[in-house]
Parts: C-alpha cells; sequence; structure tokens
C-alpha cells in the first residue's frame, strides 16, 4: 500500500475564498481518478472549523476524534485532533447518475 501526505496553509487574506476547497476537491479526484487510491484521508484539529468545512466539502465524512499528548501543544489542541475519510466506493457512488 502507498500513501501520500499533503499539507497546506493559506496566508490570512486567502482565507474564505474557496482556495483551499478547490484544491481539496482536485486532490480527491486525482487520488481516486489517476493514482487508483482506495481512500482519501484527511485530519485536523477538532477546533479548526475552517479546515473541517473543506473536508467535507472535498467529500470527507468525520470518522474519529482523537487525542494526542504532543510535546509542545499549542491553544486548541486539548480538544483534540478529527479524521474525515473518503473511500474509493462511496466516491464513485456519488459520480453515478
Amino acid at each position: 500500500m502507498c500513501g501520500f501526505r499533503l499539507g497546506c496553509r493559506l496566508l490570512p487574506a486567502a482565507w474564505g475564498r474557496g482556495y483551499a476547497t478547490e484544491a481539496a476537491v482536485a486532490l480527491v479526484e486525482a487520488a481516486f481518478a489517476e493514482l487508483d487510491a482506495e481512500r482519501v484521508v484527511g485530519t485536523t484539529m477538532a477546533v479548526n472549523s475552517a479546515s473541517r468545512r473543506v473536508l467535507e466539502r472535498a467529500g470527507l465524512r468525520h470518522v474519529r476524534t482523537f487525542f494526542e499528548d504532543w510535546p509542545d501543544p499549542i491553544p486548541g489542541s486539548e480538544h483534540g485532533d478529527v479524521v474525515h475519510e473518503l473511500t474509493r466506493t462511496e466516491w464513485a457512488a456519488r459520480r453515478t447518475p
């Protein structure tokens, strides 16, 4: 099994313009259509509602919340991190009319 990890941060001036969603949708499409991935997984901090919305708009669904004991925690880390995913089967079902 092969995996890829990608992260991004946008400058505040670019927030709310749809760039992250557009990129996430394109990456999901490429993962399934070109790379033959079986699933796409995304993670973010539970308190990061904007990133969670990007994952949801890209078709991923929340599957779990987890808590790590980070060596240098940042504000909000006490609320945990969330995992979202989309399987190939779910993706294909959404594409079928």
